[in-house]
């Protein structure tokens, strides 16, 4: 335990003192909100007054802020796992690996202390950029989550972050090139982000998508942050419970998407996200314990 701790920290070190691994991690986030004050957030706006629904400006801002980060947070999970297994490219590149495996180490614990870093970083990180979303959407609408949402959306973002990471290890496992990560890095983002209903409600974007979209684990750990946040702003706004269900389906892509349109409960479809996350684990684990041991 001591050597994964150890190789974990180190990994951790490298990671946050490369400015520009770091900067390009963040990139499909801060892509996301740029479109979001851009245009995405007033499209919101617009539809909401259109609706007629019973929102004053900070309440309106309230429902669109809570939304859009948690798009934000989710993809963060993903974005920040992959820049921090560019670790691993690097040290296949520049041999490094070896110098560790001829150390009294074995190959499991090397890839544990990959794995044990990103999960740090990402889970690490991605609790800072709540804590401060938290604090600023309150701030700015005078409206404020419940304590038990905000401890509730920390347990979602380390699931996500979980899956994200188990994911991630078996992608950036199977790539030779620290460059070739940073590029699916950028365009998994952009990827994720149309595929999972961030950008832009699945009711705008067909059927199609949505059914693609199911597929992903992302898509439904947004769904569930998203229902977990805006369920707390609806009440706090006092709006009746079946007219923020139609919002959480038509507006906000916040209802269980199902599974290649068939219908399924949300739970089951992160149970099979927690199993396809334990199943590239478990990949990765083989696929990096060959590439040490060559």
């Amino acid at each position: 335990m001591n050597a994964i701790r150890t190789l974990a920290k180190r990994n951790a070190k490298l990671f946050l003192r490369d400015r520009s691994t770091l900067f390009f991690s963040f990139l499909s986030s801060l892509i996301l909100l740029a479109l979001y004050f851009l245009f995405i957030a007033k499209i919101y706006a617009q539809e909401m007054e259109a609706l007629a629904l019973p929102f004053s400006a900070a309440g309106a801002n309230f429902i669109i802020y809570l939304q859009m980060m948690a798009g934000v947070l989710i993809l963060n999970s993903m974005s920040l796992a992959t820049g921090a297994f560019s670790t691993i490219a690097k040290d296949f590149e520049n041999k490094r690996t070896d110098c560790f495996l001829l150390a009294p180490i074995r190959a499991w614990e090397l890839a544990a202390a990959y794995f044990c870093n990103a999960l740090a970083v990402s889970f690490g990180l991605n609790t800072l950029t709540w804590s401060a979303t938290f604090a600023l959407i309150g701030a700015l609408t005078g409206y404020w989550l419940s304590a038990a949402t905000f401890f509730s959306a920390l347990a979602v973002l380390f699931f996500a972050s979980l899956i994200s990471c188990s994911i991630m290890l078996l992608v950036t496992s199977l790539v030779k090139s620290s460059a070739a990560i940073g590029v699916i890095a950028g365009i998994s983002g952009t990827f994720f982000g149309f595929l999972c209903g961030i950008y832009m409600p699945y009711n705008n974007l067909g059927e199609g998508t949505k059914a693609a979209g199911s597929l992903l684990p992302l898509s439904h750990l947004t769904i569930w942050l998203k229902r977990l946040v805006l369920r707390d702003a609806f009440a706090q706004l006092e709006l009746p419970a079946a007219r923020a269900d139609d919002l959480l389906l038509d507006y906000f892509s916040a209802e269980s998407i199902g599974f290649c349109t068939l219908p399924a409960p949300l739970w089951l479809m992160l149970l099979l996200s927690g199993l396809l996350g334990a199943a590239c684990l478990l990949a990765a684990r083989v696929v990096l314990g060959k590439r040490m041991n060559r």
